[in-house]
């Protein structure tokens, strides 16, 4: 299941991914949030799996909702996007997704509230757009 939530006063969105969702059901998620009259893509995104089981997830699977993501989702550069992990191990996709795009301003975290501090903090000299560095203020897990 995923479902999200536009705060278009806010300029941002939360985006929850629950349960074991698969390939096709992503890409549905992701339509449907692109096709929402409030989306923009210059909205600081939260995209909180920290509910969700990605075990079934493969290489493959992965590569192909990156191509979708690059071609398909809008992201304006100062574009903050939050992702929040569901486990530690699973932490490498997430960083091989976000400096795979290369817009966007990438954050990762363990905890949902972490998440939403940074998208509601004003930018600093770390939020630059395009793959994270190695630099890039993470909290430990």
């Amino acid at each position: 299941m995923i479902e999200h939530n536009i705060i278009a006063a806010k300029n941002s969105a939360y985006i929850a991914v629950k349960q074991s969702p698969d390939l096709a059901t992503f890409i549905q998620a992701a339509r449907i949030f692109i096709n929402d009259p409030d989306y923009s893509p210059g909205l600081h995104r939260i995209c909180d799996f920290s509910q969700a089981d990605l075990s079934h997830i493969t290489q493959e699977d992965f590569m192909k909702f990156v191509e979708f993501a690059l071609t398909e989702i809008k992201l304006a550069p100062e574009a903050k996007v939050a992702l929040v992990v569901p486990s530690p191990d699973k932490r490498g996709i997430f960083e091989r997704f976000a400096n795979t795009i290369d817009t966007g301003i990438f954050r990762i975290f363990s905890e949902p509230e972490d998440a939403m501090i940074w998208i509601n903090q004003a930018p600093d000299e770390d939020d630059l757009p395009g793959p994270m560095t190695t630099g890039t203020p993470r909290r430990a897990d």
